[in-house]
């Protein structure tokens, strides 16, 4: 398929799709902090060529076991892990849910 044949969006990333991705933490550490919420959202481009959304995956996450919970993170995003209303689900569901 030739560059001149592919969709626009195609033409603009290379083939790529663009997804951004947001995430919450209970913290800055990777390792030792909670992954409380992420989300995807795929951006398609419309009939004008202007890039808008499309769809979005998103999940709130239980925290791992031993997970660090920093009071500073949880006060700035106001995300009480343990909420029952929350509906959070286990991080690797979480991933692969988003994936």
């Amino acid at each position: 398929m030739t560059t001149e044949t592919k969709a626009p969006i195609a033409r603009r990333f290379r083939g790529f799709l663009p997804v951004v991705v947001d995430v919450e933490t209970a913290g800055f550490d990777p390792i030792k902090d909670a992954l409380l919420e992420i989300a995807a959202v795929l951006i398609v481009m419309d009939e004008h060529g202007m890039l808008v959304r499309k769809e979005t995956v998103a999940c709130h996450v239980m925290p791992f076991e031993k997970a660090n919970l920093d009071a500073r993170a949880l006060a700035f995003n106001g995300i009480d892990p343990y909420h029952p209303f929350r509906f959070a689900v286990p991080e690797d569901s979480a991933l692969q849910t988003i994936f």
